[in-house]
């Protein structure tokens, strides 16, 4: 991402558009951290032009009422009925994240009905550097996992 150290919303927003017109239809897109958030937040104000197979958030602060504070970032209050109609969402979450706390996955449980959270006991901010769940549930080879149960 630009400035990576100094997330925008406008500069990050516009990156991953230009990279959302280069994927192919059934693309997956993950977004970790406030690049999570900003994703979301992107997919919501503009659907991509794209058909998406599922969007995947990692550790994704939540911005907004019960979250964190921050205009730049804020969510829409309807975030959920904005997102590409049909796509699964995914939210993983490590439950030792001292970054983002876990109650956050919980907030866009709320926001999207539609997600999956994916809880993950004793992983941090980073999960540990382990994203064996995340591949599990997008696996080009299996596409079944990525429709909830």
């Amino acid at each position: 991402m630009p400035d990576e150290n100094d997330p925008s919303y406008a500069r990050w927003s516009a990156a991953i558009r230009r990279e959302m017109t280069a994927l192919d239809d059934g693309a997956v897109v993950v977004g970790h951290s406030v690049g999570g958030t900003i994703l979301v937040n992107a997919l919501a104000e503009r659907p991509p032009e794209r058909e998406l197979r599922a969007i995947v958030l990692i550790a994704a602060p939540f911005v907004g009422a019960g979250g964190w504070p921050g205009a730049e970032f804020e969510l829409p209050h309807d975030l959920g009925a904005r997102l590409p109609q049909g796509v699964p969402v995914h939210v993983f979450h490590g439950l030792q994240d001292e970054t983002a706390p876990p109650s956050h996955a919980d907030l866009y449980a709320r926001a999207i009905p539609q997600a999956q959270l994916h809880p993950l006991p004793g992983r941090d901010h980073q999960l540990d550097n382990d994203l064996s769940e995340v591949a599990k549930v997008i696996s080009p080879d299996d596409p079944e996992p990525l429709t909830p149960a």
